[in-house]
């Protein structure tokens, strides 16, 4: 009788989701939360960089010999001239796969992101309860990745394959360093750099777990740190083989405006744009597909509230990530890993460092936001009373999986994702080009397609696109004569290029009918 008592207490001790629920059951659950979230994403059409990447690139159409040859010993952006800085063969060679089985149907390229995120929430499980064995923790952490609204655009949008792809092979490449399967584990982080540059730091992320599970220092910690480093350098030498340099990527100053900056002015701005992914995380209300020139105006003194707030929040987490460290009490050690993570995974498309191709895209908190996502699920865990815990998760992961499914519809067409993104970010020459480019084809809104492209000239005016739409509007509401400046001024911005020929042909055209 004492016994059963004992029995008793403990399993009423005991949290809910620690009880022995079968592993499968627990992942299926976490898979079907992320199907659940994305399954409306999977009609929706090529969009964006799709069109270059997937839609109009012969380099996926071949999977023999000579088409895996072009794949892996070519730059990720065959299709647009000048951006040879970017080496993602596995995501071509996926794109490749996908076209072999389905052609070009955009459903099956949404479908395999989808897979891709639902595989990726369930390895997040499998890595948290490897590392504190705390299964509560882990399905938290598992559905909250699934589920916030912040990976829309790296798993609606076809083109952030190489951030649900490389965050796969991150994650199985952690997960089986955990297991100690090391061969498995070095070979994946290989695929996962293949997949995208960022994935380069796992070498981070391997001491900051290895203190997070409390693995002792021993010899052969060494060897397997210098393991990965190996794989590392292999990747780049490739890199440097196929690219002709380690990153040379020429960066236009209307995609990332800090290219041309001071590096006081940069780092500056990069922290206030840290501050806007911080509160996008908080708050994922306003999402935007582009934050490009001049969405986000640069900071040039460090006594502007834009740059003193989000300085402060960093500093802030800084500091409670080192507090975390120099603390040997468990509670401690999640709280650890998850800040640490976030910042690592975080530095090398934080502008920080060095400029990259964008000042800022929702798509690159696709993995460092499993920090955050974490984080909030061990304050879930913290709470000492489990049904408060269990009605304020599901209440979030709620609100989490509306939100992204009202934001999956944003993704559905040109139009749908442009109108969306000049709401939000209304100061982007290129949300506003593109916008009026969708209502000129999508709608035959010439007079729609005038606005905004007259908006889009105001921001940028030395962009062409802009004024070619412009023209292309100016012509089918008949005014010849607007058409033709048009058309010359694109002739002179992009003097020699295809689209200057395709302009001057137009231009004689739009020129007849005004004699």
């Amino acid at each position: 009788m004492a016994r059963a008592r004992a029995k008793h207490r403990q399993d009423r001790q005991t949290p809910p989701a620690d009880r022995r629920v079968p592993p499968r059951l627990v992942a299926a659950l976490l898979a079907l939360a992320a199907l659940a979230a994305y399954v409306n994403s999977l009609h929706g059409e090529f969009v964006f960089d799709d069109t270059a990447l997937v839609q109009n690139n012969p380099q996926i159409r071949e999977l023999g010999f000579a088409g895996l040859r072009r794949i892996f010993g070519s730059h990720y952006w065959q299709t647009v001239a000048g951006q040879g800085g970017l080496y993602r063969p596995m995501v071509m060679f996926s794109y490749a796969v996908n076209y072999a089985l389905s052609g070009p149907d955009p459903f099956a390229y949404h479908l395999v992101n989808v897979l891709l995120h639902a595989a990726n929430s369930t390895l997040v499980w499998l890595i948290v309860v490897e590392l504190f064995g705390d299964r509560r923790f882990a399905f938290w952490s598992g559905l909250l990745f699934a589920l916030h609204p912040i990976r829309t655009e790296a798993v609606a949008y076809v083109a952030g394959r190489a951030e649900t792809l490389a965050a796969f092979f991150f994650l199985a490449a952690w997960w089986l360093y955990l297991k100690k399967r090391l061969a498995p584990a070095a070979a994946a982080f290989l695929l996962a750099v293949l997949s995208k540059e960022s994935a380069f730091t796992f070498l981070a992320v391997l001491p900051i777990s290895d203190h997070a599970a409390r693995w002792k220092w021993e010899r052969r910690t060494l060897a397997r740190y210098l393991l990965f480093a190996g794989v590392a350098a292999a990747a780049l030498g490739l890199r440097y083989l196929v690219l002709g340099g380690f990153a040379p990527l020429q960066i236009t100053p209307s995609a990332n405006p800090l290219a041309g900056a001071s590096a006081a002015v940069r780092l500056m701005t990069a922290t206030h744009v840290f501050g806007k992914y911080l509160w996008l995380l908080i708050y994922p209300a306003a999402l935007s597909a582009d934050y490009s020139y001049n969405q986000i105006e640069l900071v040039n003194s460090p006594w502007e509230a834009r740059f003193l707030v989000p300085a402060l929040a960093l500093a802030a987490l800084a500091a409670a990530t080192a507090w975390a460290f120099r603390r040997s009490l468990a509670p401690a050690r999640p709280l650890f890993l998850c800040g640490a993570f976030l910042l690592a995974t975080f530095s090398l498309t934080s502008n920080f460092l060095r400029p990259i191709g964008t000042i800022m895209a929702e798509r690159l908190l696709y993995l460092p936001s499993l920090g955050f996502t974490c984080a909030v699920a061990y304050g879930l865990t913290a709470l000492r009373r489990p049904r408060l815990a269990t009605a304020t998760g599901l209440l979030l992961a709620a609100l989490y999986l509306a939100r992204t499914s009202a934001r999956n519809r944003d993704w559905k067409d040109h139009l749908s994702l442009f109108t969306s993104a000049a709401a939000v970010s209304p100061n982007s020459s290129l949300v506003q080009a593109n916008l009026a480019g969708a209502l000129l084809y999508a709608r035959r809104d010439a007079a729609g397609a005038v606005e905004h492209a007259r908006q889009a000239i105001r921001i940028e005016p030395l962009d062409p696109a802009a004024h070619m739409t412009l023209a292309e509007a100016h012509q089918l509401l008949g005014e010849w004569s607007r058409a033709a400046q048009a058309y010359a001024r694109v002739e002179q911005l992009a003097p020699g290029t295809a689209g200057a020929v395709e302009a001057a042909r137009r231009r004689q055209e739009v020129l007849r009918q005004v004699r």
